[in-house]
């Protein structure tokens, strides 16, 4: 696709296989199909998939019923809120982090996948059943190499044929569908009058028993959604900082004497500028969610090139974060341009997406991040053990190509 986007522009046809589609790596017009048309746009064919693994939670959700889940959930998501969970992701990154020695080599994706699992069931659902977190770790991944299977595939199989991956499909729903209801229960018996969360505000507003699917969705939805994002967030920011060792340094600079929650100024971040230009510079080089498919409702226009109705467009947040128009030295791993840098269009740095389904855990996910990052960088110097170049594989997230390991140093 960079070769497609820097040869002949934007938009480019692809010519795919399995429909219409147009590469879109321009940040206007990714702003038109996001933002100022997007009700000519609807979710792509792709998340037909999607849902088959998520339900209809925010994610996949379309017209009214998207609007009236986006309003039921957002006041939860406002920073003042988010402030109470906050707590929960310290204590965990720090029982985390505790676990940790010296000299000690971390294999990255899998140990970030498993952390910020941990943390959305501690913060967002109060859970530290051991069994949800094993077994909703194991459905993730089956679930999105299962989704993107089907999303590539030009024929896709009934459901109800009973092959090895549709009976594994099958069981991982059941078990989802099983934990999730065990989990209402326990909070139910338990009252949970004093307990503020994702769950709690679904509860008030659905009815256990006849909204268990919709409940069911909007959890897994947050769960699968929400910890990938983040997971691949620390997973590409420590491997960077490993093979930067004095950017690291200057953040240490910055996080050594913030030793607990109540130092960090996470409305504000005053005292972690450089923190924070650390994190937008990772999800520049390798944004989590790499890009977001639409698809026309009716004929457009974009860039002298005919949209027709039921055309897919990918607009590439890779490409746009990577446009050499707007970017200097885009291939270079640089926070210092998020110190005074000023944007030549605003869809040209989009990591949670734009328009009205901008993504409404963004400021969770840098919170969280943020957190995490100051506990690895206090505890730990990184060293490298993987290539500095390793690639990526571009599932429905922005995956590592290869397995990403890096060493544990002790700062003592």
């Amino acid at each position: 696709m960079k070769e497609a986007a820097s040869i002949y522009g934007s938009p480019v046809d692809l010519n795919l296989p399995i429909g219409k589609f147009a590469l879109i790596s321009d940040p206007a017009q990714a702003q038109h199909i996001l933002a100022n048309n997007h009700e000519n746009y609807t979710k792509s064919n792709g998340y037909k998939q999607v849902a088959l693994v998520l339900g209809n939670g925010l994610l996949t959700a379309e017209g009214e019923e998207w609007h009236r889940n986006r309003k039921m959930l957002q006041p939860s998501f406002h920073k003042k809120e988010l402030r109470k969970l906050l707590p929960a992701v310290w204590k965990t990154g720090e029982q985390y982090l505790s676990g940790l020695i010296a000299n000690q080599d971390l294999r990255l994706d899998t140990e970030m996948n498993g952390l910020t699992l941990t943390i959305l069931l501690n913060s967002l659902i109060h859970s530290s059943d051991e069994e949800i977190l094993t077994k909703m770790s194991d459905q993730v991944n089956f679930g999105q190499n299962f989704i993107v299977n089907r999303i590539r595939s030009p024929f896709k199989w009934p459901l109800w044929i009973p092959t090895k991956n549709h009976r594994r499909y099958h069981a991982m729903m059941k078990d989802s569908n099983v934990l999730i209801q065990r989990t209402i229960e326990e909070r139910i018996e338990v009252g949970g009058k004093e307990i503020e969360d994702l769950l709690a505000v679904l509860l008030s507003n659905l009815d256990a028993d006849k909204d268990f699917i919709q409940i069911r969705d909007e959890i897994l939805t947050f769960l699968v959604a929400g910890h990938e994002t983040s997971s691949l967030g620390m997973t590409w920011t420590l491997h960077l900082l490993a093979h930067h060792p004095d950017i690291q340094n200057r953040l240490f600079d910055e996080v050594e004497n913030l030793g607990h929650l109540e130092d960090m100024d996470l409305m504000n971040f005053s005292n972690l500028k450089y923190t924070s230009q650390v994190i937008k510079e990772s999800m520049r080089m390798y944004p989590p969610i790499w890009n977001i498919v639409r698809k026309a409702k009716a004929e457009d226009h974009i860039g002298g090139f005919e949209i027709e109705a039921g055309y897919q467009l990918m607009n590439s947040i890779y490409e746009l974060h990577h446009h050499p128009e707007y970017w200097d030295k885009p291939e270079e791993f640089n926070p210092d341009r998020f110190e005074t840098y000023d944007f030549k269009h605003k869809f040209q740095y989009i990591p949670f997406g734009g328009g009205p389904r901008f993504c409404i855990g963004n400021n969770f996910a840098i919170f969280e991040m943020t957190i995490l990052l100051v506990q690895f960088v206090r505890k730990f110097q990184l060293e490298p053990l993987s290539p500095k170049e390793i690639g990526f594989n571009p599932l429905l997230t922005l995956r590592p190509g290869q397995v990403v390991n890096i060493r544990l140093k002790s700062r003592l």
